[in-house]
């Protein structure tokens, strides 16, 4: 394999991919228990529902599909980077859509489950009332801006818009 045939920007998407996945493991979300202390919850935590997710917590499947989009993210856009020849020029586009299109899922996903509300007795409160959003969500978020910038150079280095 040549390094012309190799797609540097590719790499971002990995790189963006890698902090999907990543993320998901890493805290979502902390609960201030005022006089008792602080709880972390990773995305894992919300996902499995433990005991300091409040009842009403919507969108707890985000990081599971986070976890899901990372892997499928970060496989698709391997051949894209690393072979990025003629006779690949095709599916790299498809699998540069994918990419693309899984990134831009968990970006609408996190804004829904950083944005979700809660009633209580009658009075609303937004998430982040009761949580204070952690370094995982903002991983997975991150990552699925950069997977998605990254999901795209394929298609516009295949289409001759950019020349690397």
């Amino acid at each position: 394999m040549e390094t012309k045939d190799m797609n540097f920007l590719g790499i971002i998407a990995i790189v963006g991919a890698l902090l999907m996945v990543i993320g998901v493991f890493l805290t979502w979300g902390t609960l201030d228990l005022a006089i008792f202390g602080s709880k972390a919850l990773s995305g894992m935590d919300f996902f499995n529902k433990g005991d300091y997710v409040l009842d009403g917590t919507k969108y707890t499947w985000v990081p599971l599909v986070s976890l899901i989009c990372g892997i499928v993210a970060l496989l698709a856009m391997i051949l894209p980077t690393f072979f990025n020849t003629e006779q690949f020029k095709q599916i790299n586009n498809i699998l540069g859509i994918v990419a693309l299109v899984l990134a831009l899922l968990i970006i609408i996903f996190g804004i829904l489950f950083a944005t979700q509300s809660f009633t209580y007795l009658g009075t609303s409160h937004s998430f982040t009332y009761y949580y204070k959003l952690g370094i995982g969500y903002w991983f997975v978020i991150i990552g699925a801006v950069i997977t998605f910038i990254g999901g795209i150079m394929p298609i516009l280095k295949n289409k001759g818009i950019i020349k690397f």
